[in-house]
């Protein structure tokens, strides 16, 4: 008798949970954008092979809105590197905008050398970002205004260049 009562009871928890999650999945306005910068330092490229040293991850964000469940990780890392996550969580929780949080890697060096080592962030609400690439968002009217400037800029030197010539 119990074991029917406790399991009523947890189809009762999981029908309330699941109507409280299903409408919050199913509405048509997405949880708002935001926008994150990731930096990488470079404590590998002074290493040799068999030194440990603690790779750091700056994530801010420079949206508008708190980001949500931020996952760094590691790229270009050869096999024969071991690398570990410090802190309890791989994860950053959440992230207001305008702030900073860092994530550290211990890493040991291996024999094999690496060109490039680069991190690689994703948050619940924001587009994935890469450490060595800074994303400059240009529209058309960005590129034809200063084609336009740069052509009038060379117009008025070729002209100068030109009276200069004829004196």
């Amino acid at each position: 008798m119990k074991q029917k009562i406790r399991g009523v009871y947890l189809l009762i928890i999981t029908l309330l949970l699941f109507g409280a999650i299903v409408p919050v999945m199913g509405t048509t306005t997405s949880m708002p954008q935001t926008h994150l910068f990731l930096r990488l330092d470079n404590a590998w490229k002074s290493t040799q092979p068999g030194d440990t040293f603690v790779v750091r991850a700056d994530i801010k964000n420079l949206g508008e809105t708190t980001a949500y469940l931020i996952k760094v990780d590691l790229k270009n890392i050869p096999d024969d590197w071991n690398v570990q996550q410090s802190g309890t969580l791989p994860w950053i929780l959440e992230l207001e905008p305008g702030k900073t949080a860092s994530q550290f890697f211990i890493v040991e060096r291996g024999a094999t050398d690496t060109t490039e080592i680069y991190a690689t962030a994703k948050a619940y609400n924001s587009p994935p970002v890469t450490s060595n690439y800074i994303p400059i968002p240009i529209g058309i009217s960005v590129i034809v205004a200063l084609s336009f400037t740069g052509s009038v800029l060379f117009y008025r030197e070729a002209k100068l260049r030109k009276k200069q010539e004829k004196k």
